[in-house]
């Protein structure tokens, strides 16, 4: 294609052809693509006329060791892919003669260790992954050479503690993936040195209990990812310290116990609690969570609703009660939340929905889905059919083979006879 200034790219692929060495690449190639060969070792020199080569893919080869001179001359490479090959060295400066390099890509590798030493001339580093290897020690200060970097991938390895001064150094960063990593242990103040942090991936790890000081400097953290792991205790003003997270997943765990003291000091809008082991929630559990505009507490063994239980959540739009075992739903349990457009009532017990779930002040448009529970369509369903020709509330379904049905019958749900006064079909609504 047409390049910035009128040349034409140059693109050189000789992907799956088991070359076991470097073959010879025209030097005015800008993307080099050797993925799914055999080459065991690049020798100096092999890359030393591209000059104008901005990316190198060598995914899938059986690279052991990285070494500095496998790279002279690519003057202008930003992204180089060395994934899933067998690395379990890098040797100090290792990637000293790529003075553009971006992005860097060693996922699916053999490395066991991380020290400052690998990174050693590569400041201009962005975006470095190291997930699926077999990493158990990172040294402290270990990213220190990479100043500009903004994204480190390092899920899906054997890290078992984060400690004080282990990512000292790069202050730019913004994504931080430690998910899929037997992590028991996080030091006091161990993200202390990332004011820009936005997304912090901390989810299938062996973490049991959470405290405020883990998290201490996380001024601009936005996202944190939680789920799918061992918590069962989570501290008083745990997440104080991130005064801009919105986004909180903590599905998947083994929190039984909610209050507000987990809350204090953020501003939560979407706050994800599915599959824990939640069977009570009390009235003032939500207090400070003002802004919250998405809950999603399905797969909990709550079993009862009741108006009390949403306190505080005046601004909820979405809110998702899918499986939690629930054969009734008390009159005005829902009145509060006023601001609601989705309410998903999924796989529960229910055989009808009562006429005042919403109270006197029902939302000016909210969608219910209802699939997968024993509905009885009857004369007691006679307000629903009423309400969504009145345009405010519609009976949706979420999954593609989840119309609400009714009980021993195969009818969709716009087709049943609810034996209402004014007629068996109701006018067709805005929904």
């Amino acid at each position: 294609m047409d390049g910035v200034l009128g040349r034409n790219y140059v693109n050189f692929i000789q992907m799956s052809q088991r070359l076991q060495e470097v073959p010879e690449i025209p030097p005015d190639a800008d993307f080099v693509s050797l993925w799914g060969n055999e080459i065991q070792d690049i020798h100096p020199e092999a890359f030393s006329h591209l000059k104008n080569c901005t990316t190198m893919i060598l995914d899938a080869n059986q690279l052991t060791a990285v070494e500095s001179d496998m790279w002279e001359g690519l003057v202008s490479l930003r992204l180089l892919h060395l994934s899933h090959n067998s690395i379990s060295e890098v040797s100090p400066g290792a990637f000293s003669t790529l003075p553009s390099l971006e992005e860097l890509y060693l996922n699916g590798n053999k490395l066991t260790g991380v020290q400052s030493a690998m990174w050693q001339g590569v400041g201009t580093l962005k975006g470095l992954f190291l997930e699926s290897n077999a990493i158990t020690q990172i040294s402290l200060r270990a990213f220190e050479n990479l100043p500009s970097l903004s994204e480190l991938h390092l899920n899906d390895n054997k890290i078992v503690s984060i400690q004080g001064t282990m990512f000292t150094g790069i202050p730019l960063l913004s994504v931080l993936a430690l998910s899929s990593n037997p992590i028991t242990i996080i030091e006091s103040g161990s993200f202390s040195e990332l004011p820009n942090l936005l997304t912090l991936e901390l989810h299938n790890t062996e973490l049991s209990t959470l405290r405020a000081d883990m998290f201490e400097g996380l001024r601009s953290l936005e996202t944190r990812l939680l789920h799918s792991c061992k918590l069962s205790e989570i501290g008083p003003g745990a997440f104080v310290n991130m005064p801009a997270l919105t986004e909180l997943d903590l599905g998947r765990n083994k929190i039984s116990h909610l209050n507000n003291i987990m809350w204090l000091g953020i501003s939560l809008r979407t706050l994800h609690l599915y599959e824990n082991s939640i069977q009570s929630i009390n009235g003032e559990v939500w207090e400070g969570l003002d802004y919250l505009d998405s809950l999603f507490l399905q797969s909990n063994p709550i079993r009862y609703i009741s108006p009390q239980m949403w306190h505080g959540l005046d601004n909820l739009t979405q809110l998702v009660l899918n499986n939690i075992s629930i054969a009734f739903v008390p009159p005005n349990t829902f009145a509060g939340l006023t601001k609601l457009s989705l309410l998903q009532l999924e796989a529960n017990s229910l055989e009808s929905l009562n006429a005042n779930i919403f109270g006197s002040n029902h939302p000016d448009k909210v969608h219910v889905s209802l699939a997968f529970n024993p509905l009885q369509c009857d004369s007691r369903l006679c307000w629903v059919q009423e309400a969504e020709e009145e345009g405010w509330l519609c009976i949706s379904y979420i999954h593609m083979d989840g119309r609400p049905t009714c009980t021993n019958s195969f009818l969709y749900w716009e087709d049943v006879d609810f034996g209402c006064d004014w007629g068996p079909n109701y006018k067709e609504n805005s929904c």
